[in-house]
């Protein structure tokens, strides 16, 4: 990820709708979802960026991986101690050590993530539960995907080839950001058109669509995307930009 998303990551966190209201899909799906909870110190934020969900699973005293020294200094700038630095395919941990791991908006990061799925089913315990999402369509390619170093971005019917690959079982499999889908699809077309009829600066650098809202208009969205969390309780959503997926390890 470039160095400046790190910083408008860091400082849109707490306070912008796409993070707020992914937070609050979260923490739904894990209360609905998740039949045994973890232990605290066997909470694995892999990814974990700049803290936002650490801050937020702090009950459980996870721990945070990050490769970027950048991303994990953030972390401690908002009190977050229990952190590490490390390669997401190379997990420092032992074998059956962590009853949950995270991975948001990771997945799509790393190259060979056959490997990273492995590596997950080693460090997890049996039964123990993997919650991940990960962007959605690959029609939906677009600027914000090369500013964040995505290598993809997943069907349903590829991530959960991948999932049963690793021999996770989904427990909960949906799309997510489902009501705001149609408005980002056109948004995107848009800005494809507009890429293609117009000279683009070969020295521009692709930035993500960390757009800044009216604050009764970000409220707005957070609520939204509360309404999605608490649907995602009681159905799947058809459509959506992202897959929102709560899998647990299997024997076989």
């Amino acid at each position: 990820m470039n160095v400046e998303e790190y910083e408008r990551m860091y400082h849109l966190e707490d306070t912008y709708w796409w993070f707020q209201g992914r937070r609050a899909i979260i923490q739904s799906v894990l209360k609905a979802f998740m039949k045994s909870p973890p232990r605290a110190g066997r909470v694995l934020d892999v990814g974990c960026g700049t803290g936002l969900m650490l801050g937020t699973v702090s009950d459980w005293k996870p721990v945070g991986l990050d490769f970027s020294h950048l991303a994990l200094g953030f972390c401690r700038s908002r009190g977050i101690r229990n952190v590490v630095r490390g390669d997401v395919v190379r997990l420092p941990f032992a074998d059956g050590s962590m009853d949950l791991i995270l991975a948001l908006d990771l997945m799509e990061h790393v190259e060979r993530d056959d490997l990273l799925i492995r590596e997950f089913n080693r460090v997890l315990r049996p039964g123990g539960y993997l919650m991940a999402t990960v962007p959605a369509h690959p029609s939906l390619w677009s600027d914000h995907d090369v500013a964040l170093h995505h290598f993809r971005r997943y069907t349903q019917r590829s991530f959960r080839a991948l999932l049963k690959e690793g021999r996770f079982r989904p427990v909960k499999d949906s799309y997510g950001i489902f009501f705001l889908h149609p408005l980002i699809v056109v948004f995107r077309s848009l800005q494809k058109l507009w890429q293609r009829s117009a000279e683009i600066d070969p020295e521009r650098r692709p930035r993500t669509h960390l757009i800044p809202l009216p604050k009764p208009v970000n409220r707005l969205l957070i609520r939204v995307l509360d309404l999605e969390a608490w649907l995602l309780r009681r159905i799947d959503l058809p459509m959506g930009t992202s897959l929102v997926v709560l899998a647990r390890k299997t024997s076989r």
